[in-house]
């Protein structure tokens, strides 16, 4: 009946004779409704598609109503604090488990990425991104997907690459791929994100103490951190697009030499057996002579040979 009603309001109220504020509110009004109903829908009834059609083309190409819409999602506080009666709030409340509250915030999570180019960075930021990133967290695969997919319609916009690096920086690996694929080549959210997370892990690791080998040679404890955003950005050698890759091989070298011998051989037999194991014909060769650089390098402070690795890399050559 909900769904009915609101298709005759959209045919009654949506047309020429009605002012654009009038429909536009209504439109808002609509969305906002079917999120709350949202987890008792089973089916998709063909009224509830023209009518979703319907407000969403009236409020996707209006800055205004794309606001309104952002704004009335729940806030974070709200999503992950029970405010139900008070009888209730003894039990242990668990987001990820609210089924009704999961599919109110897939519906505006499918709604979103229609209007993302009318959203103003700042919007999106102190609204729409803390509960994208907390059910990138979500135990349901498919939810998170639905989260995955909003941030990547805002990176396709072009606005705000710092929410890009907010993004990177949680460590998420593989929605970090899904957003490389999607950005263009060369994009500047891209070296972006680089700089910055080279900049963190330096900072991480100049926080440690480069006297204290057994803990740089497991990588553990108060180098945990550092290790975590270095794993990322070798990952990222493989992902970039050929634009970024040598500002990354760069990057990663002025870094990698600074590091105290004992953590800089664990990182370069990780980044050996990475470029073993790579069957990109493309990048490999570039990645080979990169090592064969980083590792002459490595030697000019050190008499530690690496026989095991420089055998190794005219292997990776001639394959």
């Amino acid at each position: 009946m909900v769904v009915v009603f609101a298709l005759g309001v959209t045919k009654h109220r949506l047309d020429t004779r009605t002012n654009r504020e009038t429909q536009l509110e209504v439109s808002v009004r609509i969305l906002v409704s079917f999120s709350c109903m949202e987890y008792f829908r089973r089916m998709r009834l063909p009224e509830y598609m023209d009518t979703i059609r319907a407000v969403i083309v009236s409020v996707q190409e209006h800055g205004s109503a794309c606001v309104a819409f952002v704004e009335s999602i729940p806030s974070y506080n709200d999503l992950i604090n029970h405010n139900g009666p008070l009888h209730l709030q003894k039990v242990e409340y668990m987001w990820s488990a609210d089924e009704v509250q999961t599919a109110r915030i897939i519906f505006y999570m499918r709604v979103i990425p229609t209007c993302v180019d009318r959203l103003p960075p700042s919007v999106f930021k102190k609204v729409v991104a803390p509960i994208m990133f907390l059910y990138m967290g979500h135990p349901n695969g498919k939810v998170a997907r639905y989260s995955h997919s909003v941030f990547v319609a805002f990176v396709s916009s072009g606005k705000d690459p710092r929410i890009s690096w907010d993004y990177t920086i949680r460590g998420r690996a593989s929605g970090v791929g899904a957003i490389v694929r999607h950005l263009p080549a060369g994009s500047p959210a891209i070296f972006y994100c680089i700089h910055s997370l080279v900049e963190k892990a330096t900072s991480l690791s100049n926080s440690v103490s480069s006297h204290d080998s057994d803990l740089w040679k497991n990588w553990e404890g108060e180098l945990e951190p550092s290790k975590k955003v270095l794993d990322l950005l070798l990952r990222l050698l493989a992902l970039v697009d050929i634009q970024v890759l040598p500002s990354l091989m760069k990057l990663l070298a002025q870094l990698i030499v600074r590091l105290p011998v004992s953590g800089r051989d664990i990182l370069l037999n990780q980044l050996y057996q990475q470029i073993a194991d790579s069957d990109d014909v493309i990048r490999k060769p570039a990645l080979v002579s990169w090592l064969q650089s980083l590792l002459y390098l490595s030697s000019q402070d050190t008499d530690k040979r690496k026989p095991k690795l420089v055998c190794g890399l005219n292997k990776l050559e001639q394959n």
